[in-house]
C-alpha cells in the first residue's frame, strides 16, 4: 500500500474529528481508503506446485501502478523471496527471503518501479493471492 495514500487518509480523518465539514464532505473522505486497497483489489491468485516459484516455467510478471509493493497473501506462512529483473543490464537480483504469515498480506518487494519484470521464489509449494 502507498504510504501517501495512507497519510491522505489519516489527514482526512483527522480533519473529521476537528469538525466544521458537512455530511457531504465526509463522504468523500470516506472514499480515501478504497482508493488505497485498489492495490488488493487487483490481486491474482498464485499457486507455485511443485516448482516453488510464481509464475512458473520462464514466465515473469510485470509490475503495474496499482502497488508500490510485490504484497503477497499465501494460504499457508511462507518464506518469499522477489527475484527482479534489472532491464537495463538483464540481471536478475534476488532480495531475502521474508516471511509472510498465512492469509494475511506481506511484501515480497518494497517500492518497485511500474513495469518491472520480476518472479517469487518460496521455501516451499505455495498458493494465495498476489497483488503487484
Amino acid at each position: 500500500m502507498r504510504i501517501r495514500s495512507r497519510a491522505m487518509t489519516v489527514a482526512a480523518a483527522a480533519v473529521l474529528a476537528a469538525g466544521g465539514l458537512t455530511a457531504a464532505t465526509s463522504t468523500s473522505a470516506v472514499a480515501a481508503p478504497a482508493a488505497a486497497l485498489s492495490c488488493y483489489g487487483s490481486a491474482k491468485s498464485y499457486s507455485t506446485g511443485t516448482t516453488y516459484a510464481w509464475p512458473t516455467a520462464t514466465a515473469w510478471a510485470t509490475t503495474t501502478s496499482n502497488c508500490a509493493d510485490i504484497n503477497v497473501k499465501p494460504s499457508r506462512t511462507v518464506r518469499v523471496s522477489a527475484c527482479l529483473l534489472k532491464s537495463s543490464t538483464n540481471e536478475v537480483t534476488c532480495n531475502s527471503y521474508r516471511t509472510i504469515s498465512a492469509n494475511t498480506w506481506g511484501t515480497a518487494a518494497t517500492t518497485v518501479l511500474d513495469g518491472t519484470k520480476f518472479y517469487l521464489v518460496f521455501d516451499n509449494p505455495s498458493s494465495g493471492q498476489v497483488a503487484y
